[in-house]
């Protein structure tokens, strides 16, 4: 009897130690699994920071990169712009594409005051979302009163998702 308990401790020891093996982690395991390649976005905000007047546009532009290699090729970008007070406001609207892996829009901005532009940019189910305060004209006592509170960005509306 003693014969068959040292034995079935043995026969224990043998597949517990073979059951282990199975679990070490392998020296390439990183080498496996996909590494995430973030976006990241170069907003160029308009130079003329003056009200536009009739007839006139601002142009945003956004060039889109990931692994410090500037993307020809995107799923989407968007741009969204609001006035700081709600007074103006551009729902999420898809961007232009200019050149390789630059993007832009044109819009008017009639008043002056603390603006917001936000692009949105995806490649291959990866999304950034990047906002950007600016200032066209003057600022008003309000608008000085948000930047000086710490003014965030909390009025964007993206109309839909992607």
């Amino acid at each position: 009897m003693r014969k068959h308990v040292i034995g079935l401790g043995i026969f224990i020891s043998i597949i517990s130690g073979s059951a282990l093996t199975g679990c070490t982690v392998a020296s390439d395991a990183a080498d496996q699994y996909a590494v995430a390649k973030p976006l990241s976005v170069q907003l160029e905000l308009p130079k003329n920071k003056q009200p536009d007047q009739e007839g006139e546009s601002h142009t945003f532009k956004a060039t889109v990169w990931q692994n410090e290699k500037q993307l020809s090729q995107v799923d989407f970008v968007h741009f969204e712009i609001w006035k700081a007070d709600g007074t103006l406001t551009y729902s999420m609207e898809p961007a232009e594409t200019e050149q390789n892996g630059v993007y832009s829009i044109q819009k008017t901005l009639p008043k002056s005051g603390l603006y917001y532009v936000k692009v949105h940019a995806g490649v291959n189910s990866t999304m950034i979302m990047p906002t950007k305060q600016f200032i066209i004209g003057e600022l008003s006592k309000a608008d000085l009163k948000m930047l000086q509170d710490g003014a965030q960005p909390e009025n964007g509306n993206s109309g839909h998702h992607h």
